[in-house]
């Protein structure tokens, strides 16, 4: 059984400008992309990504907010482009069981 994890965006868009926002995911034991809507309160969104429905040990995602005027993506790089966040994704318990292994 995994640990949860909430990933989070937060915009000055709107509310009222804001059409729809989306998150897309994908583990290292996915194929491809997965999309869900998102519910925002005062400009902050956030899913929580449950590794017992997507298990894997790495996790990429983005977010996509579509606005009156314009598409947003998040986060981009130096240029400009769209860069899914590449996420490993660790057990803290084993994390440490094996760093104190390590500095024995």
């Amino acid at each position: 059984m995994g640990r949860t994890h909430t990933l989070d965006f937060i915009t000055n868009i709107p509310k009222d400008s804001v059409e729809s926002a989306t998150i897309f995911f994908k583990t290292d034991s996915m194929q491809y992309y997965q999309e869900f809507p998102l519910e925002g309160r005062h400009g902050h969104y956030n899913f929580k990504y449950d590794p017992d429905l997507y298990p894997g040990t790495r996790l990429q995602y983005y977010f996509v907010i579509k606005s009156k005027t314009n598409i947003h993506g998040i986060p981009i790089n130096d240029k400009g482009e769209l860069t899914p966040v590449n996420k490993l994704l660790i057990d803290p318990v084993q994390y440490f069981k094996q760093r104190s292994r390590l500095n024995q």
